[in-house]
């Protein structure tokens, strides 16, 4: 599960841009990148500019996920031993320092890649069922759907070309994703139990990440200017496709799954945008869209040393989870990140809390019913895709927050699950932290 250095550089460094085709994110070889990323993670895992550098001979993945069918754990891997996924995680009171052998609690597996990588998740609004790219059985990445309970895969593309960033649409019935099968990035939609894809934009430049609109109308999506090098931000209405319109710059749009939650009525979108100066590190912005326009451009969450990338939803649109990578000094060396680790906050910013610890790897966070998490981790050496309960974590930043008796949506998801034990904690950078909580929960034993 190599790094994909081209999409990284877009995440992490503020370069230049050239308009070559889109990098994907297998490029390189492994004898120059050891470890390159796939998907979401890709890009996020060089998390900064909003500029594409020239890209390799070979394609390289748009997407944030860090994969590679050949990625070997490195130094930063959180694992204890080839078996640390297939048991409970630790279910008493750890060391609280974090190191290596530290690992999150109240964290199981749900997928189960032994070579290349499992990524992009996306979850049905119900919690069933898992939709993901993976390259855990060719080269080239295709879409997957499992139940988020069982380990049985049901293979929905299967292609040469590589299928990445599956969104379910919110009726479960369609997949949007991202594909090169014609040679740059488009967007392309099919049904949820596979069968033939729609093309949905055939611009000549190279369009990333869909994301649904709550009505399941629209889809926003990133694509990169052919005058620009910027990654942008346009919506289109699948019923018609030729009508498609810029909302602003920004990569990895997400679509509030709550219909009118932005300012008189207005839809909300979130995304992640690089500052235009020093380390040009990604910071996570929401902007509000009403009859086609873009309005009320507001930064939620923001650091000077290191990226924040990846953002998402919580069901009920309240809280934001997204992953926090430390910003390269050299973005051209700039190669998968050696740590990333996932961040809670409320919509207003308060209230941060910190849902992983160690020294590993956690990108791609998507927030599906009932609380449960899921995200991409390299804890076993191979990208798969992980859930935990944030329920416990939600109840502690609403108590920080000092809400008696405001439960959203997202609280009452959990009042019947464990309390959590939260942990005060003192981050090394403070700067960005308001609070930092970390949830500690007796693993459930994985099957």
């Amino acid at each position: 599960m190599r790094f994909f250095r081209p999409l990284a550089l877009v995440l992490l460094a503020g370069l230049p841009a050239s308009c070559g085709s889109v990098p994907s994110q297998r490029a390189a070889s492994s004898e120059n990148f050891a470890t390159q990323p796939v998907g979401e993670q890709a890009l996020a895992a060089n998390a900064s500019a909003n500029t594409q550098p020239t890209p390799p001979a070979a394609p390289a993945y748009p997407s944030g996920r860090a994969l590679s069918p050949n990625f070997a754990p490195t130094a930063g891997a959180v694992a204890s031993g080839p078996n640390f996924a297939d048991r409970a995680e630790y279910a008493g009171e750890p060391d609280l320092t974090p190191t290596r052998d530290t690992p999150t609690l109240n964290v199981s597996r749900v997928t189960f890649a032994e070579e290349g990588a499992d990524f992009d998740p996306s979850v049905s609004r119900d919690g069933s069922k898992l939709v993901f790219a993976s390259t855990q059985h060719s080269r080239t990445a295709d879409i997957y759907i499992k139940t988020t309970d069982g380990r049985v895969v049901t293979r929905l593309t299967n292609d040469s070309a590589d299928d990445i960033n599956p969104a379910l649409s919110p009726d479960g019935s369609k997949i949007a994703f991202a594909s090169n099968r014609n040679g740059n990035w488009d967007i392309f939609v099919m049904p949820s139990t596979g069968g033939k894809a729609v093309q949905i934009t055939d611009d000549p430049s190279d369009e990333i990440h869909p994301s649904w609109s709550p009505d399941g109308r629209q889809i926003v999506f990133s694509r990169q200017s052919d005058t620009s090098g910027h990654w942008e931000m346009w919506i289109v209405e699948t019923a018609n496709p030729s009508a498609s319109h810029y909302i602003g710059d920004g990569l990895f749009p997400q679509w509030c799954p709550i219909a009118g939650s932005g300012e008189a009525g207005a839809d909300r979108i979130m995304f992640q945008l690089p500052r235009e100066r020093g380390r040009r590190s990604f910071a996570i912005w929401t902007v509000d869209i009403a009859n086609g326009r873009a309005t009320n451009t507001t930064e939620i969450a923001s650091s000077a040393s290191t990226a924040l990338i990846n953002p998402s939803w919580s069901p009920d649109g309240n809280w934001i989870v997204f992953s926090e990578v430390m910003a390269p000094a050299n973005p051209q060396a700039a190669a998968r990140p050696a740590q990333a680790t996932l961040w809670m906050t409320s919509l207003n910013g308060e209230a941060r809390v910190r849902l992983t610890s160690g020294t590993g790897v956690s990108l791609g966070p998507v927030w599906g019913a009932n609380n449960r998490l899921y995200f991409v981790s390299d804890r076993t050496g191979v990208d798969n895709i992980w859930t935990m309960d944030v329920g416990g974590a939600v109840q502690s930043a609403m108590a920080s927050m000092n809400l008696s008796g405001g439960a959203t949506a997202s609280a009452k998801d959990t009042s019947e699950h464990a309390p959590a034990h939260p942990m005060m904690a003192h981050p090394a950078d403070n700067t960005h932290v308001a609070n930092v909580n970390e949830q500690h929960e007796a693993a459930p034993t994985e099957h």
